[in-house]
């Protein structure tokens, strides 16, 4: 079901201009002005509605989050023909002055268009009269998806304008370093998680923030600052979090793939999920861009703007399931030339006549390869932000850090069992680990990569890993990437601000740039 996410949204209520009526204004009666807004109930359920829609644009996870999270991690690269693309892998980005640098441009306007669409809803929820139980569940999904734009504000620009609210004639707003706003996502998911629901009863509301999509990105916050001791209590809130039947309100799903498909959306495993459906509703664009962008390159199947690398295929083969055959987490993840099975099918033709190089690997994670003929710029597929084994594997590596390795084990071999792989403590390439806490942060990264490639969850882990902070870390990840061979520390670990915003502001340019 796609529904909150692609309501048809009024136009009045996505930008709002101030004016001063003296005589020589005119009113037009038809158009709205916030005067005449945010007066009713249903004016803020339109309000939180519209401010959905922004996790839909080009800017976040409908396109650019992905290929800048994705593509300049040690998981990915880029070969287009747009230099500008290939400078967001290999660290070399030298012009962003002008629109063409549109990834870095549109993802921070629309991370700041949610953000002040959510301080809209915030702003005025106070002065209307309506049923208050729903007024504060409405709040609270602004809160969640304000705290969600900091928190990718703070991993791609790592410092930005604190803007807490709508009104017009607010003082200069307070620029943050990154510390500022994952602490200000912290704060958000928290008061959101007061008043949302744990479910919906609805399927019109299917979609919308719950409180355990707050907790779970609070979680991800939490690991950010490694606060281990409240993201270890806040993991274990989430895992005892119960539905209407007294059962467990997360569970794995049976089949891994279905967490990057059309089917089993929003299943037990979906703990966020930004929605998406394929073509135009009321002329809205509702799908997604990713599989154009990310997917296989064969005659216009899609553009191939960003590649897995071999060392991630690489990863998938370091040991196979309990009846020794590859790890099928490879097969959902990564399209490749599989000399054993040279009839296998992508988009309805073999590899072969697709015309690809047999040593080619691209990304097939939300791909419509089974069920299109080509990639358009609307896939129906819904992206998965937070889904449990994310969190299982995020709690394990907790538990690691607080000195419980033994204990971060169980978490781990949850999703082992899912897809075959043998019980770490049998496992014939990482053994010895015991309650030895540096062999267990190698094996979280070997866990993570298997189980969340191509998610942009990467970004996130390198940075919490201090991949970026020395030689030594920088020396790994360039075997890994040689992209990393460009990197400088303590420039490339964040974006530039895009300079048309550097006089809109003020704000001061980051280091390096």
């Amino acid at each position: 079901m796609k529904n909150i996410h692609i309501i048809a949204i009024l136009s009045v209520i996505l930008s709002f201009a101030a004016c001063t009526e003296d005589f020589l204004d005119k009113r037009n009666p038809n158009e709205m002005t916030t005067t005449d807004f945010w007066k009713t109930g249903d004016d803020l359920q339109k309000g939180i509605d519209a401010a959905y829609r922004p996790l839909r644009f080009n800017g976040q996870y409908s396109r650019w989050l992905h290929i800048l999270y994705v593509s300049r991690s040690d998981e990915g690269y880029s070969e287009s023909p747009n230099p500008y693309f290939q400078s967001y892998s290999n660290f070399l980005t030298k012009n962003y002055n002008d629109d063409s640098a549109e990834a870095l441009l549109y993802t921070w306007l629309d991370l700041y268009k949610g953000i002040f669409w959510a301080n809209q809803v915030i702003d005025n929820a106070k002065n209307i009269t309506m049923d208050e139980n729903l007024k504060k569940r409405i709040v609270g999904e602004a809160y969640f998806l304000r705290g969600l734009h900091f928190f990718n504000l703070a991993a791609i620009y790592g410092r930005g304008p604190l803007t807490l609210t709508a009104f017009a004639g607010e003082s200069k707003p307070q620029v943050v370093e990154q510390d500022g706003l994952y602490q200000q996502s912290k704060l958000d998911f928290q008061e959101a998680i007061k008043d949302l629901p744990n479910s919906y009863v609805e399927l019109k509301n299917l979609g919308r923030a719950t409180q355990g999509a707050a907790r779970g990105m609070l979680i991800k916050v939490l690991m950010q600052q490694k606060n281990w001791v409240d993201a270890e209590a806040e993991c274990r809130t989430l895992f005892a979090m119960k539905n209407s039947g007294g059962q467990p309100l997360y569970s794995l799903v049976a089949n891994y793939k279905d967490n990057f498909s059309q089917v089993n959306e929003n299943n037990s495993e979906s703990v966020f999920e930004v929605q998406y459906a394929p073509g135009l509703q009321s002329g809205i664009e509702v799908g997604c861009n990713r599989a154009k962008f990310m997917g296989i390159a064969s005659d216009g199947l899609s553009w191939a703007d960003a590649y897995p690398r071999k060392s991630l295929y690489n990863e998938f083969l370091l040991e196979k399931t309990t009846d020794n055959k590859v790890d099928p987490r490879l097969k959902s993840t990564l399209a490749y030339y599989d000399a054993a099975n040279p009839t296998e099918q992508f988009y309805g033709k073999t590899w072969d006549g697709l015309s690809l190089n047999h040593n080619m690997v691209y990304w097939k994670k939300y791909t419509n390869y089974e069920t299109g003929t080509i990639e358009d710029y609307s896939s129906g597929i819904n992206f998965r932000v937070v889904r449990l084994a994310d969190i299982y594997l995020l709690y394990a590596e907790v538990l690691n850090e607080l000195n419980r390795t033994a204990e971060s084990y169980e978490y781990i071999n949850k999703v082992r069992r899912r897809v075959n792989m043998p019980e770490l403590q049998n496992s014939t390439v990482f053994t010895g680990i015991g309650n030895d806490q540096e062999k267990m942060r190698v094996q979280i990264r070997h866990e993570r990569s298997c189980e969340l490639g191509g998610e942009s969850t990467r970004w996130f882990d390198l940075e919490r890993w201090g991949m970026f902070e020395n030689a030594t870390n920088i020396s790994w990840l360039k075997n890994r990437d040689a992209d990393f061979d460009n990197f400088t520390i303590g420039v490339n670990n964040r974006f530039p601000i895009p300079y048309r915003e550097i006089s809109l502001v003020p704000i001061t340019q980051n280091p390096g740039y």
